[in-house]
């Protein structure tokens, strides 16, 4: 299914690229690092996992764009003798684009947007087992760093974070292919 789901953002970003003649749109992958804490029947506990994002967006002028995102935020696990907790999420988002160009090749940027949320967790205790899968719609905002790698390539590097009941945070760093713009 996560394959299925990424191949569904690609499809629609290079069709918001298609268009891209006026203003930039650009397509990218980022590998990512993310920390969740979940309530158990033990505690808090706060695993943290690898995972991967793709995105597409567009530029709609020099200081503002969108962006359409699909993250596999990998698997989370935790154990000890009296538990443990297995996890994965999946987030869709799409969210406003604030750009600060700093200089030619250099921008600060900050989303802002809404997300889809997705967490199947399954959790083995001492007093049996307990699995939940549920999808909520949560506020997204982030701040990043993009540097320019001639006309068409770039990497950026950015911090997320959904509003969720717990904490849900990921770094990432990746690579963007821009379409049409100057």
């Amino acid at each position: 299914m996560r394959i299925r789901n990424a191949v569904i953002v690609m499809i629609v970003t290079f069709g918001i690229c298609s268009f891209a003649t006026a203003g930039e749109g650009y397509v990218g992958a980022s590998y990512m690092n993310s920390t969740a804490e979940f309530e158990t029947r033990s505690g808090t506990i706060d695993p943290s996992s690898s995972g991967w994002k793709v995105f597409g967006g567009y530029n709609l002028m020099k200081y503002f764009g969108v962006e359409l995102t699909y993250y596999d935020l990998g698997s989370y696990s935790e154990s000890s003798d009296e538990f443990s907790l297995d996890s994965d999420i999946e987030v869709f988002d799409l969210a406003a684009r604030g750009i600060l160009p700093l200089g030619e090749r250099f921008a600060l940027f900050a989303r802002l947007g809404y997300s889809s949320v997705q967490v199947d967790v399954r959790e083995q205790g001492l007093l049996g087992s307990v699995s939940a899968d549920g999808t909520d719609w949560r506020l997204l905002y982030g701040i990043g760093v993009g540097l320019k790698l001639g006309k068409r390539f770039g990497i950026r590097a950015e911090w997320e974070s959904w509003d969720v009941e717990t904490s849900l945070d990921a770094w990432s760093v990746g690579a963007v292919i821009r379409f049409g713009g100057n």
